[in-house]
């Protein structure tokens, strides 16, 4: 497993639905083993194991993850795969979750010093006191695919009581490519070139549809930012969320436009 401050030779993918039969992931195992094949060929080399916990997947507790970790790391090794897996969860946010987190009932990532947190679609909760407790506990929040919830795409100023609170943006890699479409790939191209997203995974869940690759979102932001935002993106940042470690921040290439502004213009199309 990786050491404290090392860098693996290939992305860092802190998000992945690989995991056979827990949620909508791959339904057996040989979908599994092909979605980590698809990964290594496009340059993966470390993979956080992030089946949907919480919510109506309660039978997923810690426990469970972990030992289906342990299988999937069994099977690379007799299929000779050069894959790292780290267990962790897409931990869907509700009521009572802090004291899950104290109460180890919860699956934080690697190390146990970040958690990816999951909104509902179309919804946003207020997160302002929810992060801020988790930091009591030692526990960084990180936002999954904000860009991709309908209400912060109409509100997106309320993405900054979130980075206000000290938690972390993940974005999808397809977002910046397209797979959901041109508002979310303009909302996620926003928040890259100003400076508020801390790192990118492939949200993975089979090998059609919603792949696990990182390839064409690390070639997007090269061309963007440079290929050392790219890999502070896609392996360094990653890296240190598994480790437990701070997380670099990127500067900002464009002036944020006003929120209301944007939130304006999307809306009228």
């Amino acid at each position: 497993m990786g050491h404290a401050g090392s860098l693996p030779p290939g992305w860092v993918d802190i998000h992945c639905h690989i995991l056979p039969e827990l949620d909508d992931g791959p339904p057996n195992w040989d979908q599994a083993l092909a979605m980590a094949r698809l990964a290594v060929r496009e340059g993966t080399a470390w993979i956080v194991a992030t089946p949907h916990q919480r919510g109506r997947y309660q039978q997923n507790t810690p426990a469970v993850i972990a030992s289906r970790c342990e299988e999937l790391r069994r099977r690379l090794r007799e299929a000779a795969m050069p894959l790292e897996v780290f267990t962790g969860a897409d931990v869907r946010i509700d009521e009572g979750l802090v004291e899950s987190v104290k109460r180890g009932e919860v699956s934080t990532v690697g190390t146990g010093r970040y958690v990816l947190l999951e909104l509902p679609h179309d919804i946003y909760l207020p997160l302002d006191s929810l992060l801020r407790e988790l930091k009591r506990v030692g526990v960084t929040g990180i936002l999954t695919h904000p860009e991709r919830n309908t209400a912060l795409l109409r509100h997106p100023e309320k993405l900054e009581e979130v980075l206000s609170a000290g938690a972390l943006l993940q974005l999808t890699a397809g977002s910046l490519t397209g797979a959901f479409g041109p508002a979310v790939r303009q909302f996620a191209e926003e928040l890259l070139l100003t400076g508020r997203v801390h790192v990118v995974a492939s949200d993975g869940h089979g090998v059609r549809g919603r792949p696990p690759t990182m390839g064409e979102a690390t070639r997007h932001i090269a061309r963007r930012l440079g290929r050392d935002a790219a890999d502070i993106l896609c392996r360094r940042n990653p890296a240190r969320i598994v480790q437990g470690m701070p997380v670099q921040s990127l500067e900002r290439v464009e002036a944020a436009e006003p929120f209301w502004r944007r939130a304006w213009r999307r809306l009228a199309g």
